[in-house]
């Protein structure tokens, strides 16, 4: 079968607010039910930009569902650029974010731009973006199907 590939991308952690935060279990449900579905449309491929808060809680989606065994063959492709940590990130983002990397099937580091070129490249792209930002323009731009989950909840 013929392995399609989810980009999931979103926000900058320094640009994540508080209220997205206070929505984390929204956006954790939301990303639970659309990457089961892809995952049942025979995309097994996710690749999560590691440094966007939503990348991060996809990743982690991505791991449960692999480890609970309702999506056993899922690859968690992990994209990071080659910075350090955002300046505001805590202890607990550290630690997530070291765990993840740790389970990550595939690792890839590339610079901050080519990253979002990267997302550009899926057959489907899950995103995180305010509806007046330039990367939601970027999106829309590129004619590549996608779901925003920020407009879902």
């Amino acid at each position: 079968m013929y392995n399609k590939s989810v980009a999931i991308t979103g926000s900058t952690i320094e640009k994540t607010t508080k209220y997205d935060q206070f929505r984390e279990d929204k956006i954790r449900m939301e990303l639970y039910r659309i990457i089961l579905s892809f995952y049942g449309k025979g995309c097994h491929t996710f690749t999560c930009h590691m440094h966007t808060y939503l990348g991060l809680l996809a990743a982690d989606t991505i791991i449960m569902l692999r480890e609970s065994d309702k999506c056993p063959e899922i690859i968690l492709s992990a994209v990071i650029p080659g910075t350090a940590f955002p300046a505001d990130t805590d202890k607990v983002y550290h630690a997530l974010y070291d765990d993840l990397m740790k389970q990550a099937d595939k690792k890839e580091t590339l610079p901050e731009k080519e990253i979002f070129c990267n997302a550009l490249a899926g057959s489907h792209i899950i995103c995180y973006y305010d509806d007046f930002s330039e990367e939601i323009g970027q999106v829309r731009a590129s004619g590549i199907p996608y779901t925003n989950i920020r407009k879902m909840i």
